[in-house]
This record gives structure tokens, C-alpha cells and sequence, in this order.
């Protein structure tokens, strides 16, 4: 491609220019609109890259009446290039084969979730499937293993170097089957350390090192889970009956995502601890609050089975029926999303839908 930079208006636009970028640092606003005449008419795709929060909110009505797209502040440089392709180039698509789980708020179940769509997807299409914890913990409270030095904050320095290998990545990985698990960084100090830029890093070198990546990107924004989120193609919001889960949501949507570049409908909606009740919203109008379309709904289970799997260090995989099918059937909706062949059921190309499947028959 034949780029051009420039750091003021020209007396005249080439002819040739399908895309123009301009940076409100370089280019202020108020001589942005007096050149108006020169590439409006000319140039089909125009893009404003705001520098600050408030000149965002300021321009960015007024900018999109001429049909002119303004980029949000706090984007990283890999961020702003992905919205634009997507936006301008036919078929242009990101984050490869990889899914982010976020919650509405604490205690919706995004760990649990997550965990187990991973094991499940795993296990039905037999396809390497990376399982990272970026929730701001180890994440591995449904997982009875031992780290053995392994996990994000032992590769932390050569991510953030850029000298991470797919080899590296994979050894730091816990093993079982078909599924491969990234402990998350454990000592709470150390989080602020870590960048959307590095996790953009570490999930791009999953996707070359996986055929498939799956995120729990926690409940609480982070240089973790704006890098996760940010990175993938495919994005579940979790969440409950819960109105405080409900306007916790709306906030970070009207505070942060907003100048993310993150919208409500980026996701697709997963209603966990439901409970059938005339009293509660129904799954239906909850989706239409949020915004989105909805993916799943999960019951709420009875406390002492969820108490007895977290001492066991397991998932709720294998302790109730209604729950196994509903993740059951979330895995094999995503196997539909990305295009991969999911087994029949019973005839999971693992062994592990078969072992905890055995104990609930």
C-alpha cells in the first residue's frame, strides 16, 4: 500500500487517497474543519483520532454528522489499527480464533464459566485449546494442579521484551489433554505492571501457538482485561438477575468503554444463577437491557454442591445435569461461531467430557 504523512493540510489532496488519517496532536480540531473543502467530498473514508477524553465527548457528534469516524483516546497503536481495518477493509477480521469472558461484576461466575467452556470445548473438538487467566489472580481455584513454576508472572519479563517464544509460552503452560492452562499473575502488587500492549502481545502469540484461545478476563477493569478484551474476536459478557450487576455494567460502559471503543454490542450475553421467578427479570428482557444478544442461560445450582466443587478444586462439570448441558451447549454454539467440528455428543474426541459425564449418570 502507498502510505503518505503529512503534519499539515496540503493546498491540494492527491486524487489517489482512499483512507485519511488525521491526529488531533498533529491537526487541531479547528483546522480540521476549515479544510473541510479540500477532502470531504474526495476521500470516502475519514478517520479523527482524539487524543483526550474531553476532546472526544466535544468532536465527535459533530464529526460523525459528515459521516467522519472519530477513534477514541486510550487505544493502544495496535488497537487504532485493527477498529480501522475493520472498518475499511472488506473481510478484515481480529483475534483469530480467540474468546474473552467478562463479567457484569464480582460473584457472577466468570472463573467457573469459563473454565468449564474451556474443558468442555477442549475436549469435543480435540483442538489445542489455550486457557488464559487475566482476571488479576492465579485463576486456577477449579483446577487441582500445581504450578511448578509456571504461569504468566514467570514469562512476564520476556513478554513485556517482546522475546517470548510460542516454545516458552507452551512450557509455561499446565497440561491436560487437548487443553493447556496459564496461571495469571497472584501477587495483586504487580498488576498495574502489565499493559493492554503486553496482553495484546500474549494473546497474539497464543493464536500462532493454539488453534484456539479462551480468556477469563475477570470483572474489573484492568491493563489485563482492556488487553483482553481488546484482542478478541469473540466477547461474552456474564451476568445475573442482579440490578447491581446490571448498572456496574452500565458504568463501566458510560466511563470506560466508551473511550475504549468497546460497545455493548461487541458482546454476546451469558445469564448465570438464574432463577425462574415472576419476581426477577426473565432472560429475554435482561438481554434486551443489556443490550445484546443472548448466548446461554445457566440455573442457579444448590449452594453445597458449589461449596463441595471449590474444596475439590473442580468445576461444576459432573455435579448437575441442567449445568453441564447448558455449557455443553455454549461450547458447541462457539464451535459454530469459529467454524470447528464439535463431536457428537457422548463422542467427545478427549476423555474428559466422558469421565465427568459418567458420574451424573
Amino acid at each position: 500500500s502507498n502510505i503518505k504523512t503529512s503534519v499539515s493540510f496540503m493546498s491540494k489532496i492527491p486524487g489517489n487517497i482512499d483512507i485519511l488519517i488525521v491526529d488531533d496532536k498533529t491537526i487541531p480540531y479547528s483546522q480540521y474543519t476549515q479544510n473541510f473543502s479540500k477532502f470531504l467530498k474526495q476521500i470516502k473514508s475519514n478517520y479523527y483520532i482524539a487524543s483526550d477524553i474531553d476532546t472526544y465527548s466535544t468532536v465527535n457528534k459533530t464529526l460523525s454528522s459528515y459521516g467522519i469516524i472519530v477513534i477514541p483516546p486510550l487505544l493502544t497503536d495496535t488497537q487504532i489499527s485493527q477498529k480501522i481495518c475493520s472498518l475499511a477493509v472488506e473481510n478484515f477480521t481480529t483475534g483469530k480464533n480467540t474468546i474473552c469472558f467478562f463479567g457484569s461484576g464480582p460473584g457472577v461466575g466468570t472463573s467457573m464459566i469459563s473454565q468449564s467452556v474451556a474443558q468442555v470445548f477442549s475436549d469435543i473438538t480435540g483442538k489445542s485449546t489455550v486457557f488464559l487467566t487475566l482476571n488479576g489472580s492465579y485463576g486456577i481455584d477449579y483446577f487441582d494442579i500445581d504450578l511448578n513454576n509456571c504461569g504468566l508472572a514467570e514469562i512476564k519479563e520476556r513478554l513485556i521484551n517482546n522475546i517470548l517464544s510460542p516454545e516458552e509460552l507452551k512450557n509455561s503452560c499446565i497440561k491436560s489433554d487437548f487443553l493447556y492452562v496459564l496461571a495469571g499473575e497472584g501477587n495483586i502488587a504487580k498488576l498495574r505492571y502489565y499493559h493492554p500492549d503486553h496482553i495484546e502481545k500474549l494473546v497474539e502469540l497464543s493464536s500462532k501457538t493454539f488453534e484456539v484461545t479462551i480468556i477469563n478476563g475477570g470483572s474489573n477493569i484492568t491493563g489485563m482485561s482492556i488487553g483482553a478484551l481488546n484482542s478478541a474476536k469473540i466477547k461474552y459478557l456474564i451476568t445475573t438477575q442482579s440490578d447491581n450487576h446490571f448498572r456496574n455494567f452500565k458504568k463501566l460502559v458510560n466511563q470506560i468503554f466508551i473511550n475504549l471503543g468497546i460497545s455493548e454490542k461487541d458482546f454476546s450475553l451469558i445469564v448465570n444463577k438464574y432463577i425462574d421467578s415472576s419476581e426477577l427479570e426473565t432472560e429475554i428482557s435482561l438481554a434486551k437491557n443489556y443490550g445484546m444478544p443472548l448466548a446461554s442461560v445457566i440455573p442457579l445450582l444448590d449452594y453445597t454442591t458449589s461449596l463441595e466443587a471449590e474444596k475439590k478444586k473442580k468445576t461444576l462439570i459432573g455435579y448437575d445435569r441442567a449445568y453441564d448441558n447448558s455449557i455443553r451447549q455454549l461450547a458447541v454454539s462457539l464451535c459454530r461461531e469459529l467454524g470447528i467440528e464439535a463431536a457428537k455428543k457422548g463422542k467427545g474426541k478427549g476423555s474428559f467430557f466422558k469421565r465427568i459425564m459418567g458420574k451424573i449418570q
